[in-house]
Parts: C-alpha cells; sequence; structure tokens
C-alpha cells in the first residue's frame, strides 16, 4: 500500500516529537508500507522567521514576496532534513526532497502559489529503491525556476496533491486534533467526532472556519478521489480520527455534519437605490475590479420604487470597500450607507438541506429562544450560512448545535 501522511508544525514541533514520528514511519515502513511523508515546518518557526523579516522590512510581503519565499521555505527544509536523519538512525532508509526536487510546479505567484502540476518522477525513482520520501510541505518552484511558497494550508495541499500525481491509496493527514468533530470542542462541550465526512461537505467546513483542513487540499482529493485521513498525532495508535471521501448513496432526508465559524465580517447597505438592474451591476462590478470579494449579496424593492441592497464583505476589504461604496452610492443617486461591523459567520453544514420543509424555521426558532439576531443570511445544497454579532459567537455554535441534535448522544 503506498500512503502520503502529512505531519504539521506541533506534531514536528520539538525533537522529541521529531522521533515519535519517526518512530512511527519507521514501523510502518517495516509492515511493507510505501510511505511519501510530507512536513511542516516546526511549530512557531514560519512564525519566528517572520517576525525576523519584520525587524528588517515593515511590509516584506508587499514589497519583497521572492525574498520571503527564499525566507519561509526554510522552515519546512529544516524539519525534512531533521526527520530523514531520526529515520535512518532507526535502521530504515530515507531521503528528504524540496519542494522543487519533488518537481511540484506552481504558478509564479509569491507568498499564495497554486500548485499546476506534480512530475513526481524523483520522488517514483526513490520509493522503487526502498526508500522513505520525505517531501517539504507548503513549497514548489515556477516554471521560471523561481522558489514559490503556496500560502494558508500548504502542506495540506501538497501532500493530497502528491497522493493524486502518485495514485496513492490513501493521504493522512496527523494533526494535533483527533479528527473532525461537530463543532470545536472547546466551545461546544457535547460536540461529537464524525467518524466519516463527504469531499463537499468538508470543504464547506473548512471555508466557513474549520481549522482542521484546508479547502483548497480537500478539492484535490475530491477531483481525484483521494481518501484522506485526518487523525492525530499524538496517539500511540491509528484508531479514531475521520475519513474524508465520497459517501455512500442515503436516503433522502437532513443530514446533518457540524458547524463552523469565522470572525471578520461586516454588512453594508446601500438605501434607497435605483431599482434598476444596471444600478446593482455596476455596484458588483466596481467591488469585483478593486479587488473586494463579497460574501452574501442581497436585494430588496421598496414600495416607493426605491431598492436596498445589502452586502457583506470581510473586514480585510473593508477599508477600501466603504471609501468605494461611498463613492457609489454618490454616483448612483442612493440615500444612505448603513454599516454594521464585528460579525460572525456562522456555517450550519449537512446534506438534504435544499428543498427540506423547516430548517431555516428550526435555526431561527432556536435563535430567537436565545436572543440572538441574525445580520444576514445565505444558503447552498448543503449549508446556511448565518452573520451574528461576534459577540453572540459561542452561543449561537451551542444553540444551534443542541437544536439539530449534532451533540454526544448522552443515553
Amino acid at each position: 500500500m503506498l500512503l502520503v501522511q502529512k505531519f504539521g508544525g506541533t506534531s514536528v514541533g520539538t525533537p522529541e516529537r521529531i522521533r515519535r514520528v519517526a518512530e512511527r514511519v519507521a514501523k510502518e515502513r517495516r509492515e511493507g508500507h510505501a510511505l511519501v511523508i510530507v512536513v511542516s515546518a516546526m511549530a512557531d518557526a514560519t512564525d519566528d522567521l517572520l517576525a525576523l523579516a519584520a525587524q528588517l522590512v515593515p511590509n516584506a510581503r508587499r514589497d519583497h514576496p521572492r525574498e520571503l519565499d527564499m525566507l519561509l521555505t526554510a522552515g519546512e527544509r529544516i524539519t525534512m532534513a531533521l526527520l530523514a536523519m531520526a529515520i535512518r538512525q532507526l535502521g530504515v532508509e530515507a531521503i528528504s526532497l524540496t519542494g522543487s526536487q519533488a518537481a511540484i510546479i506552481t504558478d509564479e505567484v509569491h507568498t499564495g502559489a497554486h500548485i499546476q502540476e506534480v512530475r513526481a518522477t524523483r520522488v517514483r525513482e526513490e520509493l522503487d529503491r526502498g526508500r522513505v520520501v520525505i517531501v517539504a510541505g507548503f513549497q514548489g518552484v515556477s516554471r521560471m525556476k523561481e522558489v514559490t511558497t503556496l500560502g494558508r494550508g500548504g502542506s495540506d495541499t501538497t501532500a493530497v496533491a502528491l497522493a493524486a500525481a502518485l495514485g496513492a491509496d490513501r493521504c493522512d493527514i496527523y494533526t494535533d486534533v483527533d479528527g473532525v468533530y461537530t463543532c470545536d470542542p472547546r466551545r461546544v462541550s457535547d460536540a461529537r467526532l464524525v467518524e466519516r465526512i463527504d469531499y463537499q461537505e468538508m470543504v464547506e467546513l473548512a471555508t466557513a472556519g474549520a481549522q482542521v483542513m484546508h479547502p483548497r487540499a480537500v478539492e484535490i482529493g475530491a477531483r481525484y478521489d483521494i481518501p484522506i485521513r485526518v487523525l492525530s498525532s499524538f496517539r500511540d495508535d491509528d484508531a479514531g480520527g475521520t475519513l474524508i471521501t465520497n459517501r455512500d448513496g442515503r436516503m433522502e432526508g437532513l443530514a446533518l455534519t457540524g458547524l463552523a465559524c469565522e470572525r471578520g465580517y461586516s454588512r453594508v447597505t446601500f438605501r434607497g437605490m435605483p431599482a434598476k438592474i444596471a444600478v446593482t451591476t455596476e455596484v458588483l462590478t466596481c467591488l469585483a475590479q478593486a479587488g473586494v470579494s463579497v460574501d452574501m449579496f442581497a436585494q430588496v424593492d421598496r414600495e416607493d420604487g426605491r431598492r436596498q441592497l445589502q452586502l457583506t464583505l470581510r473586514d480585510t476589504d473593508f477599508e477600501q470597500a466603504h471609501a468605494l461604496c461611498d463613492q457609489l452610492l454618490a454616483q448612483q443617486g442612493g440615500e444612505s450607507l448603513h454599516v454594521v461591523g464585528n460579525l460572525t459567520r456562522v456555517a450550519l453544514v449537512g446534506s438534504g438541506m435544499h428543498g427540506l420543509p423547516g430548517v431555516y424555521a428550526r435555526a431561527y426558532r432556536a435563535m430567537q429562544e436565545a436572543g440572538i439576531d441574525v445580520f444576514a443570511v445565505s444558503s447552498s445544497s448543503i449549508s446556511i450560512a448565518m452573520l451574528v454579532d461576534s459577540q453572540d459567537e459561542d452561543r449561537t455554535l451551542q444553540v444551534l448545535h443542541a437544536a439539530f441534535d449534532l451533540g454526544e448522544d448522552k443515553g
């Protein structure tokens, strides 16, 4: 069996933890598995490198993205070399490879590149020699021979992309949690471990703020049908965990998976705009051209023939967007602009939501009884997303978790 296994920063955060990973890898190799190991930088190493750069340059990401990539890739190279040494000390052949040596080909974007191709010829050759191949995550090389980094979740993406290129039987993501839960167990005491989850549901949870995996990695797994298993590197066995795969067909009905949330949103409402599609199009087009992403959008026509446009934006875009919205309001003859900030996006994820009566009513009834206001809402076939005041974030998770019976069976 060919396995790709990824170990995150906390899993390799100290020499002792690296030694534990080496022992786990050596044991699996002796059991006959072919192994490709993807590693992150040791815990806090990337932050330390960023802090070092900040002492010299106020905004290295903006002003020196190429050099920042050269700097940050050092973190994973340190880990891969140390792990290779530790495995070899246990009598198992191992070799470490950078993203470039593993032929992970990306586009030209520094600090946030996307993988275009994984050639993996060198990786296959080393596997054929019976070696454990350790690959630095989070990094690749462009066709112009420039070192690049993949941005947030880059090591997960590296691992699943390698699994797809090699036709691996499975990709294991070892982290500091036991798997995917119905909600963050630090916030909801009876959160339950989800043993199996569909790719689409996992993408929705990850996009909504679940920190277990990055959606880019899950999307690659879905595209190439690579089973992904998320489990803890701190357990002595591989029991438990969550398997991300194509879920078997099931009967119609509501089957909820879990909740996730993300802070940092604002709601912007254009009041009294002309009720013309050209006006709405102009607002959305100008925001898009300015690089501002609109998360939720709704419009309502008033009895006086004017229109309300409601947009939900990330706070990272808000300063730029606010000035542009003021300008658009004046240009289009709108009445006023109303802004509500400090909002959290909470997503309820699960199959069977689309077309099933009572889901919205159940959610809103629970929120009403808890005295929590909802500032905006959107939905897809497998999710309902609501904006709430960030002060109500934890209570919203607890209320919805209980309302849809997502918790542990106390019987």
